[in-house]
């Protein structure tokens, strides 16, 4: 095997690896229904650098990363979308809190 075939395993596992680290705290979100402990700002700044990522790795034309932080970048967006949705229900008093 090539050392750029290596090197390029190496990245697409880690985007993988990376992608993946975010599907726990999403199912927990879900699943709990409770955002407390999740800082918006946090999403916020993930959210602008990999979006910023993104656009050089489509500007550089390198698949690995641009499978890699769109596929984070969606799931992070899924978790934008939850901390949303339910940080305004526990405002509200719907849910207790855990």
């Amino acid at each position: 095997m090539e050392t750029a075939n290596i090197f390029e395993l190496m990245g697409t596992t880690g985007s993988l690896i990376m992608c993946a680290s975010s599907v726990p705290q999403i199912w927990k979100t879900y699943r709990t229904k409770c955002t407390e402990g999740l800082s918006g700002s946090y999403l916020a700044i993930l959210m602008l650098g990999m979006s910023l990522i993104l656009i050089y790795a489509l500007y550089v034309k390198n698949i690995v990363f641009i499978f890699g932080n769109s596929l984070s970048l969606s799931l992070t967006g899924i978790l934008v979308g939850l901390w949303f949705r339910y940080r305004r229900k526990a405002k509200r008093g719907e849910y207790l809190h855990h």
